[in-house]
């Protein structure tokens, strides 16, 4: 009998850097089961996945509850500076210029072992992700703290319109989302191992 594929039968995770288990070398973007499956799927980028989707509803309940955040002016006619509803889209370019050019490429030193470039490529892939929700959010916090000064609702939710579906797009780690991050960390020639690093085990829930 042939001896089982290693890519198709991850090892087990390990928690001894909190990273899971070894990075499954060979693992493509062919090899990820889908957004619902790998929820479930126990490896690093279903609880990746798991994680930012807990993310994304943070400001949904913020909108809901805005009504009773933000004191309004009382005069329905009234609207908020113009400088103010300038601002927001000004805000919304910037961030997003910005986030769509993290991560940088990866430079692994010559010789450099692949699951070490993986652990590499996977620690960048998450830190960017960060970023590009925090950058994302910011235009809605804006909105929300300018909707406070003022006392104009309206601005929160021009915030909310324009931080939104751009938090949506840069941050859900969809199979594009991670191509693009991955086509990112090898611009300059360096192979990232990022999907074998994202299909290996996750850590053990404590």
């Amino acid at each position: 009998m042939a001896p089982e594929n290693s890519s198709m039968h991850p090892p087990k995770p390990t928690d001894g850097d909190g990273q899971g288990g070894e990075p499954v070398l060979g693992a493509a973007s062919a090899n990820d089961p889908g957004y619902r499956a790998s929820l479930t799927s126990g490896t690093v980028l279903g609880q990746m996945r798991s994680m930012v989707l807990v993310l994304v509803v943070a400001p949904v309940l913020i909108l809901a509850i805005s009504p009773l955040i933000v004191r309004d002016s009382g005069d329905r006619f009234a609207a908020g500076p113009l400088w103010a509803y300038l601002l927001l889209p000004v805000v919304a370019v910037a961030t997003t210029l910005i986030a769509i050019r993290v991560p940088g490429p990866l430079r692994p030193g010559p010789g450099t072992p692949a699951p070490e470039v993986a652990r590499a490529a996977l620690m960048q892939f998450r830190q960017s992700l960060l970023l590009r929700f925090a950058l994302s959010e910011a235009v809605i916090l804006v909105g929300l703290l300018l909707a406070l000064i003022e006392q104009d609702e309206p601005l929160f939710v021009l915030g909310f319109v324009l931080g939104y579906p751009a938090l949506i797009r840069l941050t859900l780690p969809t199979r594009g989302n991670v191509e693009r991050i991955r086509r990112r960390l090898e611009a300059k020639g360096a192979e990232s191992h990022l999907w074998a690093a994202l299909l290996a085990p996750g850590p053990p829930k404590r």
